[in-house]
């Protein structure tokens, strides 16, 4: 169950390195920006990820976003090309040059973690979006 595994002393472990560096960042005045986006199912959580970086996330009628989604932004100089990429566990990274194919890639990783029907995993898909106008 997700809650177990969230609750495992792994994830308590990492969750307090990542506040002991949100604290010793803040004193350096380098923050760690984070959104969370939660919600019950088909409130408009991908729709807030799409809106926040500009690329489309997959759409279905029921159960879409069935594992964790970790939704990087990053800046890139004007000279070069926008890109993205995607990995999650079984899959070695890949880079997406068609932001139009993020949405089947990040099914397609869905898919690989949880299963095709409705099945939910608790292993992470990290997307990283390299734009030219983030700030």
């Amino acid at each position: 169950m997700l809650s177990d595994t969230l609750n495992s002393p792994e994830s308590r472990r990492l969750l307090k390195i990542i506040d002991d560096m949100r604290e010793i960042l803040h004193h350096e005045k380098i923050p760690l920006p984070h959104i969370v986006v939660v919600g019950d199912q088909s409130v408009g959580k991908s729709s807030v990820l799409e809106a926040l970086s500009g690329v489309q996330l997959p759409r279905a009628q029921n159960i879409c976003t069935r594992c964790p989604f970790e939704l990087r932004m990053k800046h890139i100089p004007f000279s070069l090309d926008e890109y993205a990429t995607i990995r999650c566990d079984g899959v070695s990274e890949i880079k997406i040059n068609d932001f139009s194919e993020i949405a089947n890639a990040v099914t397609n990783c869905t898919n690989k973690l949880a299963g095709l029907e409705h099945g939910v995993s608790s292993s992470p898909i990290y997307l990283t979006v390299y734009k030219n106008n983030i700030q």
